[in-house]
């Protein structure tokens, strides 16, 4: 069963108790009716949260999908630029570790493996880049720092001088940035929602099953009372 799912069924646990008016009338102070519904609107808030910080994350990823997409495109322009000034064949091989590390590129291919080696470890498949936003945007900047070093590179288009690769670095990293606060936002907010709806000493699932068990007692398995909300479900996942 899903949070929401958990929290509608509380809903309707709560609307069924206020529907019985005076005649719920529970001892314990975390069932009766304000503190019930007091806990409700702490429940939808906090799935509320959850929603809002998720889209947040969601939007952050967008954005720098879109910068870090500008940046596997400019890369082999920076090259190709690079190479059109005619700077040293050593100056290119520099620029061209850092291109390729940006493109997620081995120098040499991949050695073939051998039938014997893939029937002994058939499933022993490791990345070589290891391609992350963060070397990436890091091995980018590499490569700005070599054609930046060098004096012939002086391109007249505007998205290849350095300033403007510079102000595209920043925007990298203020892009991993988002990402990572609302990476961060994202998992304290569904921490909170777990903490509400299940781990707090008096949290919905605790709240509702006793609330269950004070209809039963007070009413009586067979009461109309009970069958209203015996067949609410509320089911703790494992967190």
């Amino acid at each position: 069963m899903s949070h929401v799912k958990n929290a509608d069924a509380y809903s309707r646990l709560v609307g069924i108790c206020t529907g019985y008016g005076g005649k719920y009338n529970p001892g314990r102070q975390t069932l009766q009716l304000k503190a019930m519904r007091a806990l409700l609107e702490e429940a939808q808030s906090s799935l509320q949260h959850v929603k809002q910080t998720e889209t947040d994350y969601n939007k952050a990823t967008n954005q720098r999908e879109l910068t870090f997409m500008e940046i596997q495109n400019l890369a082999p322009l920076v090259l190709d630029m690079l190479k059109s000034t005619g700077v040293p064949a050593q100056t290119i091989k520099d620029a061209y570790h850092f291109f390729r590390l940006v493109k997620g590129r081995r120098a040499t291919p991949r050695p073939p493996i051998s039938a014997d080696e893939a029937e002994a470890a058939p499933k022993r498949i490791r990345s070589y880049t290891h391609q992350s936003y963060v070397s990436i945007a890091d091995n980018f900047a590499r490569l700005v720092q070599t054609v930046e070093a060098e004096p012939l590179y002086r391109p007249n288009e505007a998205k290849l001088q350095v300033p403007a690769l510079r102000q595209l670095i920043s925007e990298a990293l203020t892009a991993n940035g988002r990402v990572l606060n609302a990476k961060v936002a994202w998992a304290k907010a569904r921490a909170k929602r777990d903490e509400i709806l299940y781990k707090a000493e008096h949290a919905v699932y605790v709240t509702a099953k006793a609330a269950k068990h004070y209809v039963r007692a007070a009413f009586g398995k067979k009461s109309n009372e009970y069958q209203q909300l015996a067949g609410l479900s509320f089911t703790k996942p494992s967190l």
